[in-house]
């Protein structure tokens, strides 16, 4: 039997990110991932960090996302000093494409139902407010190096978006944590959870474990397990390609919510959404979509060769907002799922984790209570 104050079972970036904040605290961890190569949501995604229009509908989400942006600067210069690892952040703003004017028009409405939504939240709407709708001309003077295709109306634009490298933000905290002395499971699946003592019994295909606390962050696995200790999370899994070029010039510092240009010069282009069950593949059809949709864009993009492309499934909730929560039939228990893992990287290690080892919910947290889906 292995032992631990705290279990954490799903080691991609928002489990690895919660155990990396608990270990700071200074609780003992084991970390549990079911391992393997496939290209789940920490391994397959874009790398936005992103505040631009989250929040519709769920001021509190929108607050909780600007939180979690300006806190990435201290964040990643913190993971580069434990590690060595640079996640390649970096805050450029960011911009969200409209292809005609009847997509700026309903793009400016969102903004602006979103800014109605949260004018009594003095500290979001100085996020909101930093959001705004460019024309073409206008954007073209931010992008110098790149002519936009005459498809292009504008965009909503905004200083407090930027964008990473995941791959390296995932080494990063697992490098940190193995690093604070966690003990880190890498091959460990998850088969039963029981509750019986105030104490949890995680039996996994080889190994069994024992923890007063446990924390869920393990993706489209939640939803299994989180129903042995008396939730019910509805989670559904929704598959996104992505196509990466060859490398070129460093042309576009600002990331678009559909396309970015990584450090090392490649363009990633994506990303569809695609409800396909547990299906991560890729479709030719979708292929030529994104590729078509990114050149209307950028024509000179029809110049470079597409190097490779994949699927990665994202973990969705039913108004894609975040779940937060502790059973109440299993006190110590905790579901920690959001489709937005890489953004909220740095709140899910600092206030997550304070919730977690101390017992202290956070403000305006019933919002995020999967009881809001039980109507």
């Amino acid at each position: 039997m292995n032992t631990a104050d705290i279990l954490v079972i799903g080691g991609g970036v928002i489990g690895a990110a919660v155990a990396y904040g608990l270990t700071e605290r200074g609780a003992q961890v084991t970390l549990l991932d079911q391992g393997g190569s496939a290209p789940n949501a920490s391994r397959g995604n874009f790398g936005l960090v992103w505040v631009q229009g989250k929040g519709l509908g769920m001021p509190r989400y929108a607050q909780w996302t600007l939180e979690a942006a300006q806190t990435w600067p201290k964040f990643s210069a913190d993971l580069l000093e434990e590690t060595g690892i640079d996640v390649d952040y970096q805050q450029p703003g960011g911009f969200e494409v409209c292809l005609g004017e009847e997509e700026f028009s309903l793009r400016k409405a969102e903004l602006e139902q979103l800014r109605q939504e949260t004018a009594n939240c003095v500290a979001n709407s100085v996020g909101i407010d930093k959001c705004e709708m460019l024309n073409s001309r206008n954007m073209q003077e931010l992008i110098p190096e790149m002519r936009l295709g005459d498809f292009v109306s504008g965009a909503s634009f905004s200083t407090l978006d930027g964008h990473l490298n995941p791959l390296l933000l995932l080494s990063a905290l697992t490098a940190a944590i193995k690093k604070s002395g966690t003990s880190y499971y890498p091959d460990q699946q998850v088969e039963s959870i029981s509750f019986r003592n105030d104490c949890f019994d995680v039996q996994t295909t080889t190994e069994r474990f024992s923890a007063k606390k446990v924390v869920l962050a393990c993706g489209l696995g939640i939803k299994t397990l989180a129903s042995q200790i008396g939730l019910e999370i509805p989670i559904h899994p929704q598959r996104g390609q992505i196509l990466v070029t060859e490398r070129t010039l460093p042309l576009l510092a600002q990331p678009f919510v559909t396309l970015r240009q990584t450090v090392e010069g490649s363009f990633m282009i994506g990303a569809s959404h695609e409800d396909v069950g547990l299906d991560c593949g890729t479709t030719l059809d979708e292929i030529r979509r994104l590729a078509r949709h990114a050149v209307q864009v950028f024509p000179e993009l029809s110049k470079l060769q597409m190097v490779r492309c994949w699927g990665a499934l994202r973990i969705l909730t039913p108004d894609s907002k975040p779940i937060y929560v502790e059973s109440e039939n299993c006190p110590g228990a905790f579901v920690v799922t959001s489709h937005s893992g890489i953004t909220l990287a740095p709140l899910h290690a600092s206030r997550i984790s304070h919730w977690i080892a101390e017992g202290t919910t956070p403000e305006g947290f019933e919002q995020f209570h999967s009881r809001r889906f039980d109507a």
